[in-house]
């Protein structure tokens, strides 16, 4: 990644040509790109319930309802009675309306005077008090019209709305929604509350409110992210490489949107937001690193050069994470998640092209040259809070390093328990915060007459007649009454009600006789002398469908209305249904729940395993790529422990406050371990180079901290601000997002901060970039009496663990006289063993090539030095000493065994040569 950032530099104008050409492609595709405020984005991708939804569409008609409720102390007044018929005449000349039932058109079965009468309550506007007062007392006793058309106090009336969408309309809902508050208009002034509540409403409220987060929520992240990156960085150029790498991701990301259909949604609508934040974040490490470059006194270039070097890999990985992170969600069954997914990762992706190729063209030309001298940075660093932010860090890791990560370990326990209360919902009258109109006219609605919510029970007997039969009709309204007995459930309507109302009123309206008769003849002639197809066709199958369809009165339907808009708590209703009519039916008549809310329930369900298995595929992924990258395993367990810490915490607090897995939440862990990793990874990396520079574990890990305690402080609160925007959402799953991904991010800030250098000082990285990157004469390889039968990837650990020191020609390697317990390898160049004479000459006792081994001595005792080793050229020499053995036995205890035995044979040689030449001097 390093040389791509270098060639980007050298090639600045193919860069712009073809980013150019790119953005010009998207913002093309761009213009076409649409919001879709529908309720399928919360279902199952091609769930094959949905094709039994739509076919009882066809069969019983739509679900799609939109209910006028209209309320007044004196409703039944002759006047306000006309202005309501009125509405009710218009609503019915609308396009798309399939039907409309109100007291004006609906039956009335009143058998009191001794004949039963079916004409509609308000057949005629009543003229007198008595005539008024006889129309409600009429329309509220009847079980077909009570909390279906009017409220139990009689002052208030709902006339449902039945509309057939058009599917090939986008705006279809907003126009209907539209046009209704249109044809109702006049009733205002007349009437002392009047709106309508239903599905067009509440789609139209989607989009409205998806278009306000829209044009609210991406100008907030723009402000937060400018004024974030000005402060962190200091620097105006430090704000418009992220907002330029940003913007231009942004509009990449909604032309992809467009070439694959996927609309602006609930979700989709805040990926502009996260691109600018989670961008940003590796802008702001690569500034640092090019402003750090600057510090040491280079110029454009070498600053540019300096900043390659030490954060491509680190930002290639962070991307790829961040990247497969996002991604993960499309595991996910919901639609509304897949495209999130999708879109998401996408944007991501983007950003992180324009950024390795934009930045390094920026800084090119505007990146300042000016240099500053390092001994001002050390003088000015000590006053700020990063340098206090360290050395709290430090002090507190120094004390007990032990003690911190069992705390660590301890706290996560303990409120990660909450964890296993946590519910899965998925509530699209929820998605609305409580005081949004649509959320405060669907709880009215449901106090006086039912609840908006519609739901279905299909029934099949499978024989023709079958719901003819009163067998089969008392067992339908055992469950309407049982359904009425939980309480849980508004309202209810079949054809058995139908029949049983038919009985009761031929009784002479007794209320005992509200049940269903005994007689298969009798129920034949209620239907056939009362009632017409269109009055039940909506709850029995009247007629044969065609081809190899259902025979007429084979299939029943129940109507059932309710305020349950939470999938949890509608699954939990269904469940005791479910078990209730499994044994009233037994096996003669097979039944179904279906309906849009029925769809959404269900996806629900799917919710939690999409979200364990995206996390658990997000978290194999994440540890494989590490544990390849650094060679051991220990460095993908290193790479998960910090991220898994904030993850166990917020599914705890989640569970303890209540706040159930939804559409918003079910990203979290995801998408929360794909951003926070980053911030290990840049740890990883720098402690490994640090290393290289040290070989001390100690002093590395707190250089890290110092050196990464900038980028990691400034990017974490600045990840953490940007979802904090989302609070300011229309919709309470983004509000849900948005904070807890804030904490999140602030938690994995902790973790990182002191459970990534307690757990990193415990062991040395070597990365498969090192691994390649060493070069070793043949010589070494095979002659060296060091290495023997070792492969050439064992050597190569051996180097990187020990500690590879660089000699110009002429410097001295070891100094006669000196004490120290290492011993020495030639790895590349030569060096000459020396001795100086009294008369300030200088011996040459043997010449070193690679693969040649000096002062092994010191390793078994601490003597002083008995020669000079001096570099004969530019050499590199690999110093091996008791904290470089114990890390490779530590480390890798099987190359070590071969090492240690080769060790033995070099010092028993030595040992043996020694004697030899006391033996020949004795």
């Amino acid at each position: 990644m390093s040389k791509l950032i270098l060639w980007c530099r050298d090639h600045p104008i193919v860069v712009i040509v073809v980013i150019g050409l790119f953005s010009v492609f998207f913002a093309y595709e761009a213009k076409d790109i649409r919001i879709d405020a529908s309720a399928e984005g919360m279902m199952i991708e091609g769930d094959p319930d949905k094709a039994f939804y739509e076919k009882t569409i066809h069969t019983f008609g739509t679900d799609n309802i939109t209910i006028v409720y209209i309320k007044d102390d004196n409703l039944f007044t002759t006047k306000k009675l006309e202005a309501i018929q009125e509405v009710f005449y218009k609503l019915e000349e609308l396009s798309n309306i399939d039907r409309v039932e109100s007291l004006f058109t609906s039956k009335n079965f009143n058998g009191e005077s001794g004949d039963l009468e079916t004409l509609p309550v308000l057949d005629w506007i009543p003229e007198t008090p008595e005539e008024s007062a006889k129309a409600r007392a009429d329309a509220m006793r009847s079980p077909l019209l009570y909390r279906s058309l009017i409220s139990e106090d009689g002052k208030a009336m709902a006339i449902n709305v039945f509309v057939n969408p058009d599917k090939s309309d986008p705006e279809f809902n907003a126009k209907m929604s539209d046009a209704i508050d249109e044809v109702i208009e006049p009733l205002k002034g007349v009437v002392d509350e009047v709106f309508q509540v239903g599905m067009p409403f509440t789609r139209k409220c989607l989009g409205d409110s998806i278009l306000g987060d829209m044009t609210t929520l991406i100008p907030l992240s723009v402000g937060v992210l400018l004024i974030v990156l000005v402060i962190g960085l200091k620097t105006l150029h430090g704000a418009v490489m992220p907002s330029l790498t940003g913007g231009l991701s942004v509009l990449w990301t909604v032309g992809f949107m467009v070439m694959m259909d996927i609309p602006i949604n609930v979700l989709t609508v805040i990926v502009p937001s996260l691109v600018l934040i989670i961008g940003s974040t590796e802008d702001m490490h690569i500034i640092s690193e090019y402003f750090e470059g600057l510090e040491l006194g280079k110029d454009k270039f070498g600053a540019i050069d300096y900043l390659a070097s030490k954060v491509g890999l680190a930002i290639f990985l962070t991307s790829m994470t961040t990247f497969i992170g996002f991604l993960s969600i499309v595991i996910n069954k919901i639609t509304l998640l897949k495209q999130f997914g999708f879109t998401a990762s996408f944007a991501l992706l983007a950003n992180f092209i324009i950024t390795f190729s934009v930045i390094p063209v920026y800084l090119r030309f505007f990146g300042g040259g000016k240099k500053r001298a390092k001994h001002h940075e050390e003088k000015t660093e000590k006053k700020t809070i990063f340098h206090f932010a360290a050395g709290l860090i430090l002090r507190v890791i120094h004390a007990n390093k032990m003690a911190v990560l069992a705390a660590m370990v301890v706290v996560a326990l303990i409120i990660g328990v909450g964890a296993v209360k946590i519910k899965v919902d998925n509530d699209m009258l929820g998605y609305f915060k409580e005081t949004s109109p649509i959320r405060v006219r669907s709880q009215l609605l449901h106090d006086d007459i039912s609840g908006t919510q519609i739901f279905f029970i299909i029934m099949d007997a499978h024989s023709e007649d079958a719901f003819k039969k009163p067998e089969n009709l008392k067992k339908i309204f055992a469950v309407q009454r049982y359904m009425e007995k939980t309480g849980v459930f508004d309202f209810s309507l079949s054809f058995a009600d139908y029949i049983a109302l038919i009985n009761r009123e031929s009784e002479g309206g007794k209320k005992e006789e509200f049940v269903i008769p005994a007689s298969a003849d009798l129920v034949e002639q209620y239907r056939f002398v009362y009632l017409e197809d269109k009055d039940i066709e909506r709850y029995v199958n009247v007629e044969a469908e065609p081809g190899d369809g259902a025979p007429a009165f084979s299939k029943a339907n129940i109507l059932v209305r309710h305020n349950l808009s939470s999938s949890y708590d509608l699954k939990k209703a269904l469940s005791g249904l479910n078990g209730f009519m499994a044994d009233t039916f037994g096996t003669d008549i097979g039944f179904k729940f279906t309906g849009e809310n029925i769809l959404i329930n269900k996806a629900a369900d799917s919710m939690a395993s999409g979200q364990a298995i995206s996390l658990s595929l997000l978290l194999a992924v994440i540890f494989i790529i590490m544990s390849v990258l650094f060679l051991r395993f220990k460095a993908g367990l290193l790479s998960l422990a910090p991220n898994l810490f904030p993850i166990v915490i917020i599914f705890g607090i989640m569970g303890y406050l209540d706040i159930p897995l939804n559409t918003g939440t079910a990203m979290i862990a995801a998408i929360a371990i794909g951003i926070a990793v980053d911030d290990t990874i840049h740890f990883m990396v720098r402690y490994n180079n640090e290393m290289k520079l040290l070989n001390d574990q100690e002093k590395a890990m707190t250089e890290c901290i110092k050196n990464e305690i900038r980028p990691v402080l400034s990017t974490s609160f600045a990840l953490a601000l940007g979802f904090g925007v989302l609070l300011v959402s229309n919709f309470n799953p983004v509000i849900f997002f948005g904070g807890l991904s804030a904490i999140v991010m602030l938690l994995a800030l902790s973790a990182d901060m002191f459970m990534t250098p307690i757990l990193l000082s415990t062991t040395k990285l070597i990365t498969l970039w090192d691994m390649l990157a060493v070069d070793l004469k043949a010589r070494v390889i095979t002659k060296c009496p060091l290495f023997q039968k070792m492969r050439p990837w064992q050597i190569k650990k051996i180097v990187l663990l020990a500690h590879v020191k660089e000699f110009a020609k002429d410097m001295f390697i070891i100094r006669k006289g000196e004490t120290d317990r290492a011993m020495y390898l030639i790895l590349d160049g030569s060096a000459r063993v020396e001795l100086p004479t009294e008369a300030g000459k200088r011996v040459v006792l043997s010449e070193l090539h690679p693969g040649d081994i000096f002062g092994e001595i010191a390793l078994v005792e601490e003597v002083e030095r008995t020669a000079d080793v001096v570099a004969s050229e530019d050499s590199r020499v690999l110093e091996i000493d008791w904290t470089s053995l114990e890390r490779i036995r530590r480390i890798f205890p099987m190359i070590s065994s071969k090492l240690f035995l080769n060790i033995s044979r070099v010092l028993g040689a030595r040992l043996a040569a020694t004697s030899e030449q006391l033996v020949a001097k004795g």
